[in-house]
């Protein structure tokens, strides 16, 4: 059987369109992760009004102990905005002008006397943010959300803690036998040389 021209396009078109559905049939229907909005670092990532807090956590070496909090806030609106964070009854309060950003870790120190929650588990934190327009008028939003608090096991965090850094914090972490090489399948427990 043989086809005109036009019939051979047409033809060729409709399974190009075949082709194409088949191909993209999977991710048209299947939630895609890359849509999916996350903070990567260890923190919290939260928007109020025209502010962002990005990265935000804590540093402590016990429940109960001192903790530094760590992240950045930033004013991304046209309006002066007044930042207050609640942790455990206490507040830390920024004012921001439009564009500008305060990095928690480098501008100041920012120390909650004592924790509410032990270091590998959240803590609860209150945001209110007050944004006042160009206009005069204010808005306020309120957020709360959990952070993130860990400890010195790991090394990048360890001159962050307010007490200093203790070696029984990551006592835990050494390299021993039973861990070498493949796991349990490859333990020898004779075997010290490792």
């Amino acid at each position: 059987m043989k086809f005109a021209p036009a019939q051979a396009r047409r033809a060729a078109a409709g399974l190009m369109l075949i082709a194409g559905l088949a191909a993209t049939g999977c991710s048209a229907i299947n939630y895609q992760a890359t849509t999916h909005q996350y903070s990567a670092s260890d923190g919290a990532m939260v928007e109020a009004e025209d502010v962002k807090l990005r990265h935000l956590m804590f540093v402590a070496g016990e429940e109960g102990g001192p903790a530094r909090m760590l992240g950045l806030v930033s004013n991304t609106g046209r309006g002066e905005a007044e930042v207050q964070l609640s942790v455990e009854g206490e507040t830390f309060d920024f004012q921001l002008e439009p564009g500008e950003a305060v990095n928690l870790q480098h501008d100041g120190e920012h120390i909650v006397s004592a924790i509410g929650a032990a270091p590998g588990s959240m803590q609860e934190v209150t945001a209110t943010v007050t944004v006042t327009g160009e206009d005069g008028s204010s808005e306020t939003a309120e957020e709360t959300f959990d952070a993130t608090i860990v400890d010195g096991a790991i090394a990048e965090y360890r001159d962050l803690l307010p007490e200093g850094f203790d070696e029984s914090m990551a006592e835990h972490l050494e390299h021993g036998p039973d861990t070498y090489g493949g796991g349990a399948a490859h333990h020898d427990p004779h075997d010290t040389g490792h």
